[in-house]
């Protein structure tokens, strides 16, 4: 297993797998932990949180509130 800061850059050159980069975050996020690292301010968990940011366009959700309130109403009609 790589460790997450190769990881981080090999994502880094473009994936597009948003569920692949979820998995690895999550298991970057429990190295850290091992390591008794602060996920929050690891920098291969902040870039691989930022490439599933940018696919997921949360940028959009931050400037447009109305965004942000139209996919809280989608959630809540389909829960």
């Amino acid at each position: 297993m790589r460790n997450r800061f190769v990881n981080a850059l090999l994502i880094q050159q473009g994936a597009c797998n948003p569920s692949g980069i979820a998995l690895t975050l999550h298991e970057a996020c429990k190295e850290c932990i091992a390591q008794g690292v602060d996920q929050r301010t690891d920098p291969a968990v902040r870039l691989i949180t930022h490439q599933l940011a940018f696919l997921m366009n949360t940028q959009q959700i931050e400037s447009e509130l109305t965004i942000y309130s139209q996919l809280t109403r989608e959630c809540e009609d389909r829960k």
